[in-house]
C-alpha cells in the first residue's frame, strides 16, 4: 500500500516528461567548464605551445582592473599548464618578472597539488597522497609570494594564496591578514570570497553558522552587479551536499539564501555566462529545497553549460553524470505534479 502513490503517480509521469523540459538540450551537447568564444583560441594556442595570446590577454585584464575576468582566464590557462607546460616555461624564461606569468605559475602549482590529494574527504585521502600534496605546495609559496609582489593591486593572487591557506593548514591570523589584502585590492572579489567561504566551512576550520554568516554579510554590502552578491547559494550547496533534507542550519535559512540569489540574478541577462557558474549552484539548491519548477528553469538557463562546482560534490568522478542524474529527477517531479488531464504550461 505505501506504494500506491508513485504507482499512481506514473501515468501523470508519462503523459507529461516529453513536455517537461522539451527545450532542454540532450546530454550529448552538455560539456563541463567550457571556455568562452574569447578564451578558446587563447587556450589552444597555449596547448599548440604559443604564450602570445595568453601574454596579451592577461595584461589587457590587468590594465583594464577587470579582475573577475583576469581569476577565470587564469583558472583555465592554469589547467592546460598542467598538461601542457612547456609554453609557460618559455614565457617565464622569456620574462621571469612578468606578473601574468607569475601568476599562472603559482595558479598551476596549487592546481597540480590539489590535484594531487584529489577532492574526496580526508579520511578517504592516502597518506602518500597526503605528502605529495603539502610537498606541491610547499613548492608553490614563493610562487604566490612573487605573484603578489608583481601585481600589487590585482587580487588575484591573492584568491590563490587563499586556496593555498586552506590546503596547507594556514592558522586563522593568516587567513584573516590574507583577507585584508583582498579587501584593499577590491573588496565585492567573488573568487577570493568563494576561496575564503571554503576555509570558513565546518570540513575545513570553521562551522556552518561562520560560513552563513560569512556569505550573508558579503553579500548585503557587495556593490550592485557584482557576483558577490549571490555568495550565500555557494554556502548553501556546501551545506546541502552535506545535509540534503534536515540539519543543524534553520531551512529557513537556506530558502533564504536562494531567493537572495534568485534576485540578484536577475540583475543580469539571461543567458549572460557571467552568472552561469551561480545558476549551477541555484539548480542543486533549488532542488535539495523541493522547488522542483525553479530549478527546471534554472536547468534551462544553464543550457549546455555545466560547471564542476557544485556537481562534483556529488560525484567526484563525473559531474556531468551528477548534473544530468538531477536535472532528470527534476522533470521527473515536475511531471508527477501535473494532473494526469491538464495539459503543462511552464512556470513564469
Amino acid at each position: 500500500m505505501p506504494r500506491l502513490p508513485m504507482v499512481l503517480a506514473f501515468p501523470r509521469v508519462l503523459r507529461h516528461l516529453r513536455s517537461v523540459g522539451a527545450s532542454l538540450p540532450p546530454v550529448t551537447q552538455l560539456g563541463v567548464d567550457r571556455p568562452d568564444p574569447v578564451l578558446r583560441p587563447v587556450l589552444s594556442a597555449a596547448w599548440d605551445g604559443d604564450h602570445g595570446p595568453a601574454r596579451e590577454l592577461l595584461a589587457d585584464t590587468r590594465r583594464r582592473g577587470a579582475w573577475e575576468r583576469r581569476d577565470t582566464c587564469v583558472r583555465h590557462l592554469a589547467n592546460v599548464a598542467l598538461t601542457r607546460p612547456r609554453w609557460l616555461e618559455d614565457w617565464l624564461q622569456k620574462d621571469a618578472d612578468d606578473p601574468d606569468a607569475a601568476l599562472v605559475a603559482a595558479e598551476s602549482e596549487v592546481c597540480r597539488a590539489w590535484e594531487a590529494r584529489t577532492g574526496a574527504w580526508a579520511k578517504h585521502v592516502s597518506a602518500e597522497r597526503f605528502d605529495e600534496f603539502f610537498r606541491i605546495l610547499a613548492r608553490a609559496a614563493p610562487l604566490i609570494d612573487k605573484a603578489t609582489e608583481l601585481s600589487p593591486g590585482d587580487p588575484v593572487p591573492w584568491r590563490v594564496a587563499l586556496q593555498h591557506a586552506t590546503g596547507s593548514r594556514a592558522p586563522r591570523p593568516v587567513f584573516d591578514r590574507l583577507l585584508l589584502n583582498v579587501m584593499d585590492r577590491d573588496p565585492d572579489h567573488y573568487g577570493c570570497h568563494s576561496s575564503a567561504l571554503q576555509y570558513l566551512c565546518a570540513k575545513w576550520y570553521g562551522s556552518h553558522e561562520e560560513m552563513f554568516d560569512f556569505a550573508e554579510a558579503a553579500a548585503a554590502r557587495a556593490q550592485p552587479g557584482r557576483l558577490l552578491a549571490a555568495l550565500p547559494i555557494v554556502a548553501a550547496t556546501e551545506y546541502l551536499t552535506e545535509h540534503p533534507t534536515r540539519g543543524p542550519v534553520p531551512r529557513r535559512r537556506i530558502h533564504a539564501a536562494v531567493d537572495h540569489t534568485l534576485a540578484a540574478c536577475a540583475a543580469y541577462a539571461p543567458d549572460d555566462p557571467a552568472v552561469t557558474g551561480i545558476r549551477n549552484h541555484l539548480a542543486l539548491a533549488l532542488t535539495r529545497c523541493g522547488r522542483w519548477e525553479e530549478a527546471l528553469r534554472q536547468f534551462e538557463l544553464i543550457g549546455t553549460d555545466v560547471r564542476e562546482f557544485p556537481w562534483c560534490y556529488l560525484d567526484g568522478e563525473n559531474e556531468l553524470r551528477a548534473f544530468v542524474d538531477e536535472r532528470e529527477n527534476t522533470r521527473v517531479q515536475v511531471a508527477k505534479a501535473i494532473p494526469l488531464f491538464s495539459r503543462y504550461h511552464p512556470a513564469a
